[in-house]
């Protein structure tokens, strides 16, 4: 076929869906559920809040959660990201009730998104640092 053919044919070819289904979880801005952030995680959350400073920091954020089917350490797993950095895991517990929570919207593979704060991450004049920790706003989970 020619270039007119294919530009002006009746025969159009969809296009192949990437829509991913979100999930937005609101909260009652508590703040409550702890993300499990590993030594491997640390780096990520420096690079999303700067410098670090003696007073640590407090920075608030949108995290987006995934499921991780193929986890060889947890069935379960939820991994949580912001700004498209691996920065933890959910806990058990929520990662069990995130996973109800969006199968029974039919969604089971739905990514959530939510609020999050990043706290910590500071540095003493002598050199020590603080580890960087992340909570999130799932009150509706």
């Amino acid at each position: 076929m020619g270039i007119f053919t294919n530009l002006f044919s009746l025969n159009v070819q969809a296009a192949p869906s990437s829509k991913k289904n979100i999930v937005v979880l609101l909260g009652a801005a508590q703040f409550e559920h702890e993300v499990r952030v590993g030594e491997e995680h640390q780096a990520a959350l420096e690079a999303i809040c700067g410098k670090r400073v003696s007073r640590g920091v407090k920075r608030f954020e949108t995290a987006r959660l995934f499921v991780e089917d193929k986890n060889r350490n947890d069935i379960n797993a939820v991994r949580v990201e912001i700004k498209g950095k691996p920065v933890g895991y959910l806990t058990p517990v929520d990662a069990v009730a995130f996973r109800e929570h969006v199968a029974g919207k039919g969604l089971p593979k739905a990514i959530g998104e939510c609020q999050a704060v990043i706290h910590g991450g500071w540095v003493s004049s002598d050199g020590r640092k603080g580890d960087y920790e992340v909570s999130l706003d799932l009150h509706n989970l």
